[in-house]
């Protein structure tokens, strides 16, 4: 494999921070960068990737996309550099045709460039000296929890790692404990914390890794009297992408990912200084809008959850995301799952009998038009890892 000179740009300097977006020029410049690199480094991109310089952004769009596919069945052919360069593989299950699991591969400099995403993100939600909790999961070495922990460490805050939330009781114990500033969650588990501990006092509170609606986000901050603030992160995109600001002006993209909102809505990703595995164009079946000065303004679920043909056999437009801005507006529904099949949907609530209660007064006013069955089921509770999405019936 021949190799090329692997030497940060000069717009990647230490000290500059990593939320600080690019200029134009500085933007074409890193992407001809990634592109030569991926070039000279991948037999998959080699083929994959015409051989010629961008010349503006605008011709970024006439490059092919990398999908979900091609990661599952091109993985080892995408790597950038040798195998003992790698520090960390992760493995994603797909629900694909194939059936085979994606793989990224990271280097020590990707996690680190990850690290410092996280430092310079939580450091515009947070202070020295303030703690924080980390309700997500990713404990191991060089996992998410570790990542965004090492972040906080290097500008003074005080991080402490809870993982997945199982007990909420225990959880609430700890955050009073603690004294917790801030908290970083799944949605839904915050919600759930919020609504089992209504004395918790965080200033603010950074979602991540599931779709955040704003009945969700507004029910945390009513009880809390806290800030509820977004994050956009995948797998692909070394865990941290966007992190919502203070300000409310949308969210900050990490200053070595390009996003680009396609025709359609989808978000695809192209990284700028990828070492093991760099991504160019890479689909994310997310959707979203892009604002004008290039933050990610908003994210509004899954294409496969949201596109005509998942609901189909209800006949309107029925989601997840829905059905969390209508059930998540009611405090006695703890948490939910949703079924679907040919007898129409099956609505499972956590909170008992008013939970049952809340949940069919509620989707008889959103008028839906179709069978909804709704039943108390305590074992319903989100799982911290897993995004929530409605289940099958065979």
């Amino acid at each position: 494999m021949r190799r090329i000179e692997k030497e940060n740009p000069d717009f990647f300097p230490e000290g500059v921070s990593m939320v600080q977006p690019l200029s134009p020029e500085q933007l074409l410049e890193a992407l001809n960068r990634q592109l030569t690199y991926v070039r000279a480094n991948s037999p998959f991109y080699r083929e994959h990737l015409p051989d010629t310089e961008l010349t503006s952004l605008d011709r970024l769009s006439t490059l092919p996309f990398v999908t979900a596919r091609d990661l599952s069945e091109d993985g080892q052919r995408m790597l950038c550099c040798l195998p003992k360069e790698i520090r960390r593989m992760v493995t994603m299950r797909t629900s694909g045709t194939t059936g085979k699991p994606k793989r990224l591969a990271f280097s020590q400099r990707d996690l680190r460039d990850t690290v410092s995403f996280f430092r310079d993100g939580m450091r515009l939600l947070c202070k020295r000296g303030d703690t924080v909790m980390i309700f997500m999961p990713g404990s191991r070495p060089d996992g998410l929890c570790r990542l965004l922990a090492e972040g906080i460490e290097a500008f003074g805050g005080i991080p402490v790692i809870y993982g997945v939330i199982l007990d909420y009781q225990a959880a609430a114990r700890v955050c009073r404990d603690r004294q917790a500033a801030v908290m970083v969650g799944v949605p839904a588990q915050i919600r759930r914390l919020a609504l089992t501990a209504p004395d918790l006092r965080p200033v603010r509170v950074l979602l991540s890794a599931d779709y955040l609606s704003s009945a969700l986000a507004g029910s945390i901050e009513r009880i809390w009297r806290c800030q509820v603030l977004n994050h956009y992160g995948l797998t692909e995109s070394g865990l941290g992408c966007a992190v919502e600001t203070p300000e409310r002006r949308g969210m900050l993209v990490r200053r070595d990912i390009y996003l680009e909102a396609l025709p359609e809505g989808e978000l695809a990703l192209t990284t700028l200084r990828r070492q093991a595995m760099p991504l160019i164009r890479y689909r994310t079946g997310d959707l979203g809008r892009m604002l004008p000065d290039g933050r990610l303004g908003e994210i509004f679920g899954r294409k496969a959850d949201l596109a005509p043909d998942a609901c189909q056999s209800f006949g309107c437009g029925i989601s997840v995301p829905l059905l969390d801005q209508i059930l998540f507006a009611e405090d006695t529904v703890l948490d939910y799952q949703a079924l679907r099949g040919t007898k129409g949907l099956q609505i499972k609530v956590a909170g008992g009998e008013a939970a049952k209660q809340a949940a069919c007064d509620a989707l008889d006013r959103a008028g839906f038009g179709i069978s909804v069955r709704v039943t108390a089921d305590e074992g319903v509770c989100s799982d911290g890892i897993s995004k929530r999405r409605m289940i099958d019936q065979v």
